[in-house]
């Protein structure tokens, strides 16, 4: 797989078991495509208060998160924050961007609770 895949696998745990970060996907049902280059595509679905992570492309995600392992692996692991990294170019983010958002509002809460 790779370290970004595995980086989120971690981060699908945490939210899962932390009150905060079900709290923000209680309601908010999306789909958060990630194209990592050298890795394979995954994405998580966000459902039902809870997330899960699949490998490949979803069909109609709401957003989608471009860019280099090395990026998106520090962003994962919180080395690099995303809002500084996306206003460097270091990596883009198509369709929703309060979808976008939020999301970063998520991982923030799912890495409390390490």
């Amino acid at each position: 797989m790779g370290r970004v895949i595995d980086g989120y696998k971690q981060f699908v745990e945490l939210a899962n078991k932390s009150d905060e970060a079900k709290g923000l996907m209680t309601g908010w049902d999306r789909v958060i495509q990630f194209i990592v280059d050298g890795e394979d595509d995954f994405y998580l679905t966000i459902k039902g208060g809870q997330v899960s992570l699949t490998v490949g492309v979803h069909e109609s995600p709401n957003v989608t998160l471009k860019g280099p392992e090395e990026i998106m692996h520090k962003m994962v692991t919180r080395e690099l924050d995303a809002t500084r990294a996306y206003f460097a170019k270091q990596y883009t983010i198509e369709g929703s961007m309060s979808d976008a958002m939020k999301f970063g509002r998520l991982g923030a809460a799912a890495a409390k609770a390490q």
